[in-house]
């Protein structure tokens, strides 16, 4: 038998083991058919010897090492239950993956941690993706089945079970989080929201804390959400199962009630919440499990999350607090003391608003029927406190009753009938506890159902696939539980009899155990059914997951669910609760029991808990079979609660439960792995014979198989496909190996002789050539002893030569020299004789020079002298006859003239005197300022010395603390920049973001006008008011939050100035100028300049293309000109009216053309235009223009103020920016994916390496579109062309065009990123490759286009870097600290998931070892790049943009061409 074979030394097999569950091990030898034990090595090395009676008996082998961590469990080449444990513990533990598809079935595993998965990235990432192309995802099955519901129009349904603590709630939680976001995005209506605000509400009154988890869910839940024709969410509505309403009036050690009651005693100080008297009391009902807190929770802000839900909803305040009271009065009714009247009784008699003596008299007495007569007795302290605590589980049961009727009105449909729907199924898992009653009876015959319904559907998909490729197969036997579902629900069954002994009047639970023993056990026993050994109060039950013993103690009780009928009509009588017991009579809810009166009750009042039990789960099994399921399962890995913590033990257990196994057994009786012809051919053509060609594939492997497994019945062929049973792949496997083994062997003895011919020729050739050379050097050394002789006799000759010639020189240089001093010497002598008498004659004349200068000297002195005193005596004599001419004057009047002239004389000399004196001073101060001149310029030479050895001191002192603080001022003054254009974008970021939401809201307006919601309001339900009621509160929100934005941000981000509001001045009212070049525009023809220029809708059909031929801005140019002329006329209300006409013919013309990108584009370019134009011309810029010499005269501000209007063009602006890129991106968003990572322009490249996978697509799942309709990198450069011809056209600024790529490549950057990190199939050498070449001729498209500067090129730098990270080593040590260093825009979680994801799709690439993982996550942890460790990036980040204002050329109406088309001739130019 083929797969005896397969059991070689080194094979690889599992064991069972007590701790582990199953271990690996190595054979030590082949076995043979009669061996008795097989050799085995463990991994930790040890040695064992494994029994083997019969071939039956071998140990399980294990899958090769390729299909290590495989994301469908049905891929694995051998299927059973330590394949699927290790696969799970693998992708668990090692690759932090807590989703794995096994067949239709998602496996989820708890991992008690927060995971970054569940973003909106991960949602957007995952909407309108094929279930088969993505990594597993609670996100992947909700896509399916939305997507199988559109398409097929078929209802569907999401069944999710597992034990308490598995994390069944968080996954509905999820699903119907993608629902809302997927299913909200064509109507933006609140249905979604309140379809999510469901789930707080439910948690706080149906879940509670279990020694399991810290938020079980303790009833079932089956949620409808509706869907319209568009698939948007349309209503929803919620059916529950099995309240478990004895946690109510008790909790075991460690557990807690229902949240709600904690929510409420954590609001006792609250104003709204005092009258509830919860106080300081220590209340019976919350305090029995000793563990009030949960860590890592808070009560009070849970409350007000449910508030706000129950607000969300349309549950008025009022209303939230009468349900509160009732709450409250149930933990006071715990509280009350039976033996003693006491304080509890009178304040729940007080917020019930009941009669306190009337309920304390009932509460202890109960009425009987005797005779005919009615009596009342008295009830004992234990019974009184059983009917205490049935009443509250009533009042809790009918209250959980109302408050879901409450949610489903609140959730129903508003617009008529939905077309398909979507079930969430949240129920509980296989229960079995150390003491099982009648709560796990009933959830224990709920998981028999559900097990039932999943092997039948999953045997059915299996036939399906058979009976599609026309297979000759058998039947297929699977295990059926419907003889355990008998036992419980057949007539005589476990049920029946036990509502037959509730009806008994004296029925109890051990004359009804008594009876099961006497119907199953005698006679023929019942193969399900046992008796305990050692108790006659319990029974056994053999389910498909385990074996339950039930204990019989209180099922009659918890059956019956009895709550005595004056108590419920003392309650009818209050206003706060008869709400609630209204319709118990006609509503036949699980939550409701009976109710239990003197009289003959109704038939209604006597359904049993089971009865309804059954009858609900009938109907949701009609439900469910009804509706194309999918199927989650929950796992519990460990009972610690402890983060990524596996027990094997524990998950085998419950994989046994939860029908995984099942699938996989169901799976391996028929044929598990199979392979389309050409992947087959693909893989295995080294082992196929005839003709080597793709297109006959399919008769190359019919012809060739029978001859690789001789056993027919192995393998089964169909029509497209070639199938296996298990073990096969792996046999296969084998024989290519060999196959491979021999042909390398082959080629190695080929290459060997090769290399050893080649080294021998080498070695000869080697030889000759060392011979030949050591020859040559033995004669180079006989020639070089022959040189050296003749040079020796040489050199001697000529040294003695040299010897005797220096001799001669030397003695006569001697001669020559003692010559020259004695003649030198004779000639000295004579030279000073002459020189003497020479200096004797100079000196003597020098000395009577002298004399006679001094001589002259002192002569001219004592000459000076005399006549100085020789001048003051005629001054004397001068003076005096001066005073005597006073007395001769009239005797002698000619002696005036000579007199005065005389004065003036004196007064001239005196002046010269001045004059000279003056010259004097200042020759001295010359020569004083010239020695300080010199001593300065000594001292300051001095100075500049001690300066120069002080600077070079400081400069060295300096120079350090110089290098340290530069970098720490550099780096604070980048850092302070970086922040605040941070900041700056962050501003621009909201108060686009708020454009944008008040868009959508305006949008969101229209549509319910246009449905006639705002018309009919008085004709329509209450619902619908409170929806238009609700979206007129949020339209109002937003505008009243975005105006601060509108003063505050305004002034920098859209109207950039050279002057704040603050410093400039605001001008004064001027006068209208006067100016030339303008169109007057009469107030009449208004609506039709409007109509003409810009909406169109005169002509509309061939508006569109006669706007697209007009000059760029001309309507902008046109309006601005009319607008002008009313200004200068004086007609402010003309201008206005026409400016505020302009821009709302603008917003409706973006409106108009929502879907086309050129009359965006052209509306975008007018709206701009405009605005400059305004601004231009606006108050504020007057002072800039007379900064920069423009003539005001032609520049004249405008006299209106329109700063309002050009506020709203700067937001016009940003809206069709905006929309411009939405519709862009609406047709670049489902083809990023398929052009960028799937397409294949390098024909081959994958196609020449295909890997070992025998996964197979889902029934549900959509056709990949192939060949010619398959998007192509060319698509997307189409569209983005589009997009770049519109704005070219209408000559946009390049800083808006750099912009708007930017924001799409960062769009095309992310999705495809998303999608990679997502994707196994597409972590590969060869993919990457082709990923990168599709990259490159994105960036080649760019740069043609010059659209590089804006950062559209480097958006992609992260995709870039995934895709090298692909190419790139992943073995050793430097490879990982390479990685780190290369991928730097990439986030560590990234890395790893790429890491993680790597398939080797041929034998030449191998698997990424976890060691070299974990180093690089060892060398991440110690990289600070500041990215934040998110794993998807975020394809809905919008980049803030700016529009800057440049100044346009002064407009005159004389340079417009308009043409005849526009119909504008009544304009008349002034």
């Amino acid at each position: 038998m083929a797969s005896l074979e397969l059991y070689s030394k080194g094979a690889s097999v599992w064991i069972p083991d007590p701790d582990a569950v199953w271990v690996s091990a190595l054979l030590l030898q082949d076995y043979s058919p009669g061996k008795k034990h097989l050799p085995l090595q463990l991994t930790n090395g040890k040695e064992v010897q494994y029994p083997v009676g019969s071939p039956s008996d071998l140990p399980p082998l294990g899958n090769p090492d390729i299909l290590e961590g495989e994301n469908d469990l049905t891929a694995l080449s051998f299927l059973h239950e330590p394949a699927v444990l290790h696969n799970l513990r693998v992708r668990f533990l090692d690759y932090n993956s807590i989703y794995t598809y096994c067949g239709i079935v998602l496996v989820a595993i708890n991992p008690y941690d927060q995971l970054p998965i569940y973003g909106e990235e991960v949602i957007d990432a995952y909407s309108g993706q094929d279930m088969a192309d993505m990594e597993p995802h609670i996100f992947s099955v909700a896509e399916e089945a939305y997507r199988t519901m559109t398409r097929e129009e078929k209802n569907q349904s999401i069944i999710i079970s597992g034990e308490s603590g598995s994390g069944k709630t968080v996954s509905a939680k999820f699903t119907m989080r993608y629902f809302a976001v997927v299913g909200g995005a064509a109507q933006q209506t609140s249905v979604e929201e309140r379809v999510l605000a469901s789930n707080p509400i439910m948690e706080s009154i149906g879940n509670a804390k279990t020694t399991r988890n810290d938020n079980s869910s303790r009833f079932g839940k089956y949620i409808e959400i509706g869907f319209g024709r568009k698939g948007d969410i349309i209503g929803a509505n919620m059916r529950t199962y099995l309240l478990e309403k004895s946690r109510v009036v008790f909790q075991a050690s460690a557990e807690r009630n229902y949240h709600i009651f904690y929510q409420l005693c954590a609001s006792r100080e609250l104003p709204e919440m005092r009258s509830f008297k919860l106080g300081k009391t220590h209340f019976r009902y919350t305090n029995q499990g000793g563990d009030m807190q949960i860590s890592g929770t808070d009560d009070l802000s849970d409350l007000e999350r449910t508030r706000n839900a129950f607000t969300v909803l349309g549950v008025q305040p009022d209303q939230q607090m009468e349900l509160f009271r009732i709450l409250a009065a149930v933990l006071h009714l715990g509280n009350v003391n039976i033996q003693i009247s006491d304080r509890s009784l009178a304040i729940f008699s007080k917020l019930l608003g009941v009669d306190g003596p009337q309920m304390a008299h009932w509460l202890c007495h109960r009425r009987l029927a005797v005779g005919g007569e009615m009596l009342i007795k008295p009830m004992s302290g234990q019974q009184a406190v059983g009917a205490r605590d049935a009443l509250a589980k009533h009042i809790y049961g009918q209250l959980f009753t109302w408050t879901v009727q409450r949610l489903n009105s609140a959730l129903r449909s508003q617009r008529g009938k939905a077309r398909s729907f979507i079930g969430v199924l949240d129920i509980y898992g296989f229960e079995t506890f150390d003491r099982n009653s009648f709560e796990q009876f009933c959830i224990n015959y709920a998981n028999e159902k559900l097990q039932q319904q999943f092997n039948r559907h999953v045997f059915h998909l299996e036939q399906e696939e058979y009976i599609r490729e026309e297979l000759v197969w058998s039947r297929i036997e699977f295990s059926d539980n419907q003889q355990c579902i008998n036992l419980i629900e057949a007539q005589l069954g476990l049920f029946d009899l036990l509502d037959e002994e509730c009806r008994m009047p004296k029925g109890s639970d051990e004359s009804w155990v008594r009876k099961l023993y006497d119907q199953h056990l005698t006679g023929k026993p019942h193969p399900h059914f046992r008796k305990p050994r050692m108790s006659n109060s319990a029974f056994i039950v053999l389910h498909f997951a385990d074996t339950v013993q039930y204990e019989c103690d209180g099922f009659l009780d918890k059956n019956r669910d009895t709550v005595f009928e004056e108590l419920i009509n003392i309650l009818k009588a209050s206003q706060l609760v008869a709400e609630l017991f209204q319709q118990q009579g006609n509503v036949s809810s699980v939550a409701n029991g009976s109710v239990r009166s003197g009289k003959r009750a109704t038939r209604e009042h006597k359904l049993t808990v089971g009865f309804q039990f059954r009858q609900s789960l009938q109907m949701l099994m009609d439900t469910l079979n009804s509706t194309t399921p999918h199927y989650v399962r929950c796992i519990k890995p460990n009972d610690l609660k402890e983060p990524f913590l596996f027990d094997p033990g524990r998950t085998v257990q419950q994989l046994r439960a939860c029908g995984v196994l099942e699938t996989i057994r169901i799976s391996a009786a028929g044929f598990p792995s199979r392979w389309t012809y050409e992947e087959f051919f693909s893989r295995y053509r080294l082992l196929l014979r005839g003709p080597q060609s793709l297109d006959q594939a399919q008769a190359s492997c019919r012809q060739a198989l029978p001859e690789l497994i001789p056993d027919p019945d192995q393998f089964c062929f169909g029509k497209t496909k070639v199938f296996f049973r298990a073990g096969q792949v792996a046999f296969l496997e084998r024989l290519r190996a060999e196959k491979l083994r021999v042909a390398a062997m082959i080629i190695q003895s080929r290459v060997r002789g090769w290399l050893a011919r080649t080294r021998y020729t080498r070695i000869c050739w080697a030889t000759v050539t060392i011979q030949r050379y050591w020859r040559g050097a033995l004669a180079r050394r006989l020639a070089l002893t022959l040189r050296y002789s003749k040079a020796a006799l040489v050199i001697q000759k000529t040294y003695r030569m040299v010897v005797v010639r220096q001799l001669f020189l030397m003695i006569r240089q001697a001669t020559i020299t003692i010559q020259a001093f004695t003649r030198g010497t004779l000639e000295r002598r004579r030279y000073r004789l002459r020189a003497a008498v020479l200096l004797q004659a100079r000196v003597r004349g020098w000395l009577a020079r002298r004399a006679y200068r001094r001589v002259r000297a002192a002569v001219v002195f004592m000459q000076c002298c005399v006549r100085r005193r020789a001048a003051r005596r005629e001054l004397l004599k001068l003076k005096t006859e001066a005073r005597s001419v006073e007395k001769y004057r009239e005797l002698n009047k000619g002696m005036e003239v000579k007199l005065m002239q005389l004065q003036l004389r004196a007064d001239q000399g005196v002046g010269e005197r001045t004059l000279c004196t003056q010259v004097l001073m200042s020759l001295k101060r010359l020569f004083l300022f010239s020695l300080i001149f010199k001593e300065l310029q000594v001292l300051q030479r001095e100075k500049d010395s001690l300066y120069k050895e002080k600077e070079e001191l400081s400069a060295r002192l300096l120079e350090g603390e110089k290098a340290r603080e530069g970098k720490c001022v550099n780096q604070a003054v980048s850092q302070a920049s970086a922040a605040l254009g941070a900041a700056l974008d962050e501003e621009r970021r909201k108060y686009q973001g708020l454009l944008r939401d008040f868009t959508r809201l305006e949008q969101r307006y229209d549509n319910l006008r246009e449905m006639s919601l705002l018309t009919e309001v008085d004709t329509h339900n209450h619902t619908t008011t409170q929806t238009l009621t609700h979206t007129h509160t949020h339209t109002h929100l937003q505008t009243k939050y975005l105006c601060p934005y509108l003063n505050h941000v305004f002034s920098f981000l859209v109207l950039p100035s050279a002057f704040s509001p603050e410093t400039t001045p605001c001008p004064s009212r001027r006068k209208p100028a006067t100016v030339t070049g303008l169109f007057e525009c009469r107030k009449r023809d208004e609506n039709k300049l409007i109509k003409n220029l810009i909406t169109g809708e005169i002509d509309p059909y061939i508006r569109v293309d006669s706007a697209l031929s007009l000059p760029p801005g001309l309507p902008a140019s046109v309006l601005f000109l009319c607008v002008r002329q009313a200004d200068c006329s004086g007609d402010q209300t003309h201008a206005r009216s026409l400016c505020s006409a302009a821009v709302t013919a603008l917003k409706a013309a973006l409106k108009k053309h929502s879907n086309d990108v050129h009359m965006t584009a052209l509306w975008l370019k007018n709206a701009c235009v405009l605005h400059d134009l305004l601004t231009q011309h606006s108050p504020k810029q007057r002072l800039c223009q007379f900064l920069h010499n423009v003539d005001l005269n032609e520049l004249a501000p405008l006299t209106t103020d329109v700063s309002d209007l050009i506020r709203a063009l700067s937001d016009l602006c940003i809206q069709a920016y905006q929309q411009l890129l939405s519709i862009t991106e609406k047709h670049l968003q489902n083809i990023i994916v398929p052009a960028l990572l799937e397409s294949e322009i390098i024909p081959g490249l994958s196609g020449s390496a295909v890997k070992l996978v025998t996964s197979r697509k889902r029934a549900g799942s959509d056709p990949r579109a192939v060949g010619g309709d398959a998007p192509t990198m060319a698509s997307v450069l189409r569209k983005l062309g589009a997009l770049h011809t519109a704005l070219s056209r209408q000559d946009l600024p390049p800083t808006q065009m750099e912009q708007a790529f930017h924001q799409l490549t960062y769009l095309i950057s992310s999705s495809a990123l998303n999608s990679l990190l997502l994707r196994k199939d597409m972590c590969c050498w060869s993919r990457g490759m082709q990923i990168r070449y599709n990259v490159s001729l994105l960036e080649e498209w760019l740069r043609s286009r010059g659209l590089q500067a804006g950062g559209a090129v480097a958006t992609l730098e992260p995709l870039i870097q995934a895709v090298q990270l692909l190419q790139a080593g992943k073995k050793t040590e430097g490879d990982a600290q390479a990685l780190v260093q290369t991928c730097t825009a990439l986030s560590g979680q990234q890395i790893v998931k790429i890491l993680t994801l790597y398939t080797p799709h041929s034998d030449l690439d191998e698997r990424v070892t976890v060691n070299f993982i974990r180093t690089v996550q060892g060398l991440l942890k110690g990289r600070s790049d500041g990215h934040p460790q998110h794993l998807l990036m975020d394809v809905r980040r919008v980049f803030p943009v700016t529009f800057p204002y440049s100044p346009p050329s002064v407009l005159h109406a004389e340079q417009l061409v308009i043409p005849d088309s526009l119909k504008i001739s009544f304009l008349r130019r002034v």
